[in-house]
């Protein structure tokens, strides 16, 4: 075996400078990740809803409910934080999402239906700066919340039967129990392990 030699090179200390160097690549790499996972929730939001076609779907981000006479679910999954201050980073088995969901029977040319979701985030431990962290969800575990809440629409539109929900997630060990001061979804009390 031949070992090739590496070079060494000294590391300059840390200047004001490159802390905002390092915070600015931070968030440009953040920026894309966020790219890239829309593609992933539009790309299988269409692969799933498009199977009701005629019917049109759309999925849209929304901070609250859009109507109590909308539908509501509500998923988990095992996601990762990174703070955008701090660069701490962390994995959580309790990632919330809540959709809400209505068809619209009076649609023109045809019925419309339209699918909210609201994504909750956690603060940093380390910082504890206020700021509540925007979840970065692994591409399994958004197919598994998309293909339940797919199910659950099928049921109240389609004529479903009630298929068992996925409940499992990327497998994981909390070093920490979950801390509810720092979680959204406590806050909104939406945090609880009942669907």
């Amino acid at each position: 075996m031949v070992h090739t030699p590496v070079a060494t090179v000294p590391i300059p200390p840390t200047t004001e400078d490159t802390n905002e160097a390092m915070q600015a690549s931070g968030r440009c790499i953040h920026e894309e990740h966020v790219r890239s996972m829309e593609a992933v929730w539009h790309g299988e939001f269409s692969k799933l809803f498009s199977q009701f076609y005629p019917h049109l779907w759309y999925l849209i981000p929304s901070p609250a409910a859009p109507s109590p006479r909308w539908y509501r679910f509500r998923d988990s999954a095992k996601v990762r934080f990174s703070c955008q201050q701090c660069g701490n980073g962390w994995t959580s088995m309790k990632g919330r999402v809540i959709f809400w969901y209505y068809l619209n029977p009076q649609g023109v040319p045809v019925p419309e239906g339209y699918l909210h979701f609201k994504l909750y985030g956690q603060q940093c431990k380390r910082c504890k700066n206020g700021r509540f962290e925007m979840a970065m969800w692994y591409p399994e575990e958004v197919v598994k919340v998309l293909g339940n809440v797919y199910n659950r629409v099928g049921q109240t539109y389609y004529g479903f039967y009630q298929p068992p929900l996925r409940q499992d997630r990327r497998p994981g060990k909390p070093r920490t129990q979950h801390n509810a001061e720092l979680c959204q979804a406590c806050k909104d009390g939406e945090c609880t392990n009942a669907h």
